[in-house]
């Protein structure tokens, strides 16, 4: 048995156990689906669910919490319920997030096995993406359905879940890369009073406080709140290295009258982390070398690294004008500086000889984001035919902030990657927050949306949306002056086919063409339509997929193809112009839920073929994109005692497939398997209801690449980028319901 072999074992019973469990859903006397919970209005919901119903009934920290999705949020399609949703999707709820103590979302998105993380700068600063398509700074990321920057340190204590839509998304949301949609939605006012404090530890030795409190101001329920304030701070897991979190949210509810709703959201989070291993760059020719130990010092300093402030500010207002019929309009705005002074590491040849550099700014780069939506969402009847309409209006204003000043880059020397030696600070070793800027580029997009799922009968119904959308990009020097501006406009369409092979199982056919701004020609060269902006790109997808409630588990199947444009100078006639494509086929596979009452999964495995086609270079064509595995899967088992259900067992097992370190395939990164071990026990502390935890991350201390990426993403042969993953961890927290 070979090495790839053996790391797929682990999820041969999937794949093995999904037919068999979707036949049984099939054959058996499964639940009826349950309807959204979302409170939308004072009215009260009754639904029925079964004695085992999973997540909406168990203890947060019982074995299993989480690990069942009842709905999603598509934004303008409201909160549907996931057996009904023709999208291969992944929720990751808050139980996922404090019972597996998550503090990033790159550490979240690898329980999702279609998702990752392209670093482009750390992995705390990196662009969530899906089936291996580069994801958006602005586009592909939301927070409670309103845009927001992707690439800035985010804090999850704040969160109550993150859905991921694995699709193309543009008839919904407007243009956006086809690298999948992520909504990050906050935690709300609680019903009852919350009083939560968590005391925690992360070697080496960074300690952490975080107050959860929740609940109204008043008898009648009319006002509530919810305040997260997280303090963390220590020593990383390099030695003298330095990690700091600071975060404060709070979230306001207005019941105005019934079914009228005000949120009102505030948060500030400050991220500083110095010591830490800096990026990896090489040139073709030179392979990327097997990922050495991230907990060395050697690959950065002490004094570099980053100190992020990300402050956001959102309203929404919820109608409803009947119980049909409702409205929700809401405004987000977000500031996120990023003051970053990291070490390049250059591979220089294949014997491993690194040299080192450091790059010094004169002021921190800005990204302000204003955003907004306003959905119509509605139901009416036209004979036997049941129409679930949607109006909306969705975009938003990004504007990027650079530095004045001059930079300044200073020579570190050489060394090598297996045994790197220690580097002196060249300069006075300041994070450099504040100084002159200018604005570089303000970039917006609006779209208006309109679309109807009709249902014909039990059985089948259709979905069909489409979306109208302006987009505009404007560049200025460092002078104020406006330098160019580009308009484009386009519509993106959507259509789905669902059909019940009984209440809890569905299967679905869905097209979508999506659009995204076009590229702009190079400047000099000979390129002879220089600074020319693109016509909008148009990506493609087609999916087939089945979705089953099976019992206490979800399970789904996607089957699909996915293909997006590029553009790169065509050498006979030097002009920029659309040529290539990145065409990615590839099969979702997933299953959570209780397999039987105390052993809970979380799990799922993509197989994935992304291939560049037409590219500029022969050497690159019909050659694998560059950082996505062919095949990765995440296995989360959680294990509690029939007779002692209060000490829950937990194991989760990461694996990622060899990828493509370049663009002609000629060096590939090894794949790896990462064990992650934990256990956790509740109990009562002088009666106060306290819940254990302690875990160790990547026991076996594996060394690995977590993202590797190319310069550019139409194959045309320019360097690689590569961040390291972090090796062995313990962490450890207290949590205390008062």
């Amino acid at each position: 048995m070979n090495k790839h072999d053996k790391h797929l074992r682990g999820f041969s019973l999937i794949l093995g156990l999904f037919p068999v469990l979707v036949h049984s859903a099939t054959t058996e006397n499964t639940k009826t689906p349950g309807h959204s919970t979302t409170n939308k209005d004072s009215q009260i919901v009754v639904t029925a669910r079964e004695a085992n119903a999973p997540e909406s009934v168990l203890p947060e920290s019982a074995s299993g919490a989480g690990f069942v999705t009842q709905d999603i949020n598509l934004g303008p399609l409201g909160d549907r319920d996931w057996i009904d949703t023709p999208y291969s999707t992944t929720t990751l709820d808050h139980n996922i997030i404090d019972n597996q103590q998550a503090k990033s979302v790159s550490e979240l998105l690898k329980y999702a096995p279609s998702s990752q993380m392209q670093a482009r700068g750390g992995m705390d600063v990196g662009r969530p993406q899906s089936r291996g398509m580069q994801g958006s700074v602005v586009a592909n990321s939301r927070l409670d359905g309103l845009n927001m920057v992707s690439t800035t340190a985010f804090p999850v204590e704040m969160l109550e879940r993150v859905d991921i839509i694995n699709s193309l998304t543009g008839a919904l949301y407007g243009p956006a890369s086809p690298a999948g949609q992520f909504n990050f939605v906050q935690k709300r006012p609680t019903e009852q009073p919350l009083r939560r404090v968590t005391l925690g530890y992360q070697s080496r030795s960074a300690f952490s406080g975080h107050l959860d409190l929740g609940g109204h101001f008043d008898d009648d329920n009319q006002f509530g709140y919810r305040l997260n304030l997280l303090d963390e701070e220590g020593e990383g897991n390099v030695d003298d290295s330095t990690l700091r979190r600071k975060l404060a949210a709070i979230a306001l509810d207005w019941n105005i009258k019934p079914g009228t709703t005000l949120e009102l959201n505030a948060s500030q989070y400050e991220f500083v982390q110095k010591g830490y291993a800096g990026g990896f760059s090489y040139k073709p020719g030179v392979n990327l070398p097997d990922a050495p130990d991230a907990n060395k010092n050697g690959f950065g300093l002490n004094t570099a690294g980053m100190d992020l402030i990300t402050k956001t500010v959102s309203s929404r207002l919820i109608h409803y004008f009947s119980p049909d019929w409702y409205m929700t309009a809401g405004v987000g705005y977000q500031q996120a500086d990023r003051a970053m002074r990291s070490v390049t590491n250059t591979i220089i040849n294949n014997d491993g000889d690194i040299s080192r550099s450091i790059t010094d700014s004169s002021a921190a780069g800005r990204f302000r984001v204003l955003s907004n939506t306003v959905t119509l969402n509605g139901h009416v009847n036209t004979g036997s035919l049941g129409h679930d309409i949607a109006l909306a209006t969705t975009g938003y204003k990004w504007s990027i902030y650079a530095a004045k000043g001059a930079s300044q880059k200073y020579d570190l020397g050489t060394s090598n990657i297996d045994d790197p030696s220690a580097m002196q600070e060249p300069s006075d070793g300041r994070i450099r927050v504040d100084g002159a800027r200018y604005k570089s580029s303000d970039s917006s997009q609006q779209s208006i949306t309109l679309g109807d799922t009709v249902t014909f009968n039990p059985q089948w119904s259709a979905m069909f949306y489409l979306s109208q959308s302006w987009l505009e990009t404007r560049s200025y020097d460092n002078s104020g002056n406006k330098s160019s501006q580009d308009n484009q406009d386009g519509l993106s369409p959507a259509v789905a086919l669902m059909y019940k092979l009984t209440p809890a199982v569905m299967t679905y056919v869905s097209y979508a063409d999506s659009l995204e701004q076009g590229g702009t020609a190079p400047l000099g060269s000979g390129v002879k339509n220089e600074g020319q902006t693109l016509s909008p790109y148009r990506s493609q997808q087609l999916e087939v997929g089945l979705k089953a409630d099976v019992g206490a588990m979800n399970l789904g199947a996607a089957l699909f193809r996915l293909k997006r444009p590029f553009a790169y100078v065509d050498p006979n006639d030097l002009y920029y112009k659309e040529e290539g494509d990145q065409v990615n086929n590839g099969l979702e596979l997933t299953a959570t839920g209780q397999l039987y009452p105390g052993l809970n999964i979380y799990s799922g495995i993509t197989l994935l073929d992304p291939k560049l086609k037409n590219t500029l270079s022969a050497s690159t064509r019909d050659k694998r994109v560059v950082g996505v595995p062919k095949v990765q899967g995440n296995l989360l088992v959680e294990y509690s005692f029939p007779s002692l259900p209060d000490l829950v067992y937990s194991a989760n097992v990461h694996y990622t497939g060899n990828r493509a370190a370049n663009d002609t395939n000629t060096s590939l990164a090894d794949s790896y398997t990462t064990l992650d071990l934990g256990v956790r026990y509740r109990t009562r502390i002088a009666d106060v209801p306290a819940t254990w935890r302690v875990s160790v991350d990547n026991v076996t201390n594996e060394h690995y690449w977590a993202s590797i990426f190319p310069s550019d993403t139409d194959g045309g042969g320019g360097s690689a980028s590569a961040f390291l993953g972090n090796g062995r961890e313990v962490r450890a927290s207290v949590t205390f319901d008062f």
